[in-house]
C-alpha cells in the first residue's frame, strides 16, 4: 500500500510538470507539427534556449515583444511530450553577444547629493567579489537609506518581498535586487534591498540620479550595504566589468574609504 501511494505520488509530479508550460512560449498545431512561438516580457533583449533533453541538442533564438515569427517547428502534435522532452529557458540579452559597449561613460554614484558612504569591499577581493563579481563594490548603509539609478535604464529585473538574510549561503538566494538595462546592452544591478524597498516595477523607464530603492540587509550579507556594479552578458551569464564611477575608476574605491556625492 505504501508503494502505492508513493507510485501515485510520484505519476502526479510527472504530470504536473509536464502541464507546467512557460507564459513567454505558445504553440501552434500545423497539420503533423507543432510551431513554437516565444514573446519577450523582459524589456531589453532576449533570446530563448531551447534544450531537447533526449538528444541534448540545443536551439537558440533572439525574441522581440511579442514576435510573430516561429522559433522552432517540431514533427510532434503532442503538447504534453514536447514540455516533458524540451527545455524551454529565457535569457537576458542576444545569442551573439555584445562585444562594444561605452567604456567610458561616467556612471552616478547610486545614492543622493550630500551624502557620503564607506567603501566596505571593492574591486577582485577575496571574499564575495570575484570571478564574474569582480568588479562590484559595497557601500556601507543603514538600512533604510535612498538607492539612485547610476545612468538612465529600464527596469527589467527586481526582488522585493525577502525579509531574509544573514552570513550564510543559503541566503545566496534570498536578497532583494534592481535590475536596470541600458542602451548600450549593459547592465546595472542593486543588491540586498530592504523587504518593500523597491521602488520601481518592471517595464519603468527611470533617469540617472532617480531614486529607486532603499538598502538593506537581504540575501548573503554581513551586514547592512549596498552591493552594486556594471555587467555585460557572457556565455556564462551576467560578468561584471570595470567602469567609471562619478569620474572616478572603479579600481579606485577601495574598503575603508569614503565616497562622497557632492
Amino acid at each position: 500500500m505504501r508503494f502505492v501511494f508513493l507510485l501515485i505520488a510520484l505519476l502526479s509530479i510527472s504530470f504536473a510538470i509536464a502541464q507546467e508550460k512557460p507564459s513567454y512560449i505558445s504553440f501552434k498545431q500545423d497539420k503533423d507539427q507543432t510551431i513554437v512561438y516565444a514573446h519577450n516580457t523582459l524589456g531589453c533583449p532576449t533570446h530563448l534556449k531551447i534544450l531537447n533533453t533526449t538528444t541534448k541538442e540545443v536551439y537558440t533564438s533572439d525574441i522581440k515583444a511579442y514576435e510573430k515569427k516561429p522559433v522552432l517547428t517540431l514533427a510532434e502534435k503532442d503538447t504534453l511530450s514536447i514540455l516533458k522532452n524540451y527545455k524551454f529557458s529565457i535569457k537576458y540579452g542576444t545569442s551573439y553577444f555584445i562585444k562594444k559597449y561605452d567604456t567610458l561613460y561616467n556612471y552616478a554614484l547610486p545614492f543622493l547629493k550630500g551624502k557620503r558612504y564607506k567603501i566596505i569591499q571593492g574591486n577582485n577581493t577575496n571574499f564575495t567579489h570575484k570571478g564574474l563579481s569582480r568588479y562590484a563594490i559595497d557601500f556601507r548603509m543603514n538600512i533604510g537609506q535612498t538607492i539612485c539609478a547610476m545612468r538612465d535604464g529600464v527596469v527589467v529585473g527586481l526582488k522585493k518581498n525577502s525579509n531574509k538574510g544573514g552570513r550564510s549561503k543559503k541566503f545566496k538566494n534570498d536578497g532583494n535586487y534592481i535590475l536596470l538595462y541600458h542602451e548600450d546592452g549593459l547592465y546595472t544591478q542593486y543588491v540586498h534591498l530592504k523587504k518593500d524597498g523597491v521602488l520601481v516595477k518592471k517595464g519603468d523607464s527611470v533617469k540617472k540620479h532617480q531614486p529607486i530603492g532603499y538598502s538593506g540587509n537581504t540575501g548573503y550579507s554581513t551586514e547592512p550595504h549596498l552591493h552594486f556594479g556594471v555587467y555585460k552578458i557572457t556565455k556564462k551569464g551576467f560578468a561584471s566589468i570595470p567602469y567609471i564611477l562619478d569620474s572616478i575608476p572603479s579600481r579606485k574605491y577601495v574598503k575603508g574609504k569614503y565616497a562622497l556625492n557632492n
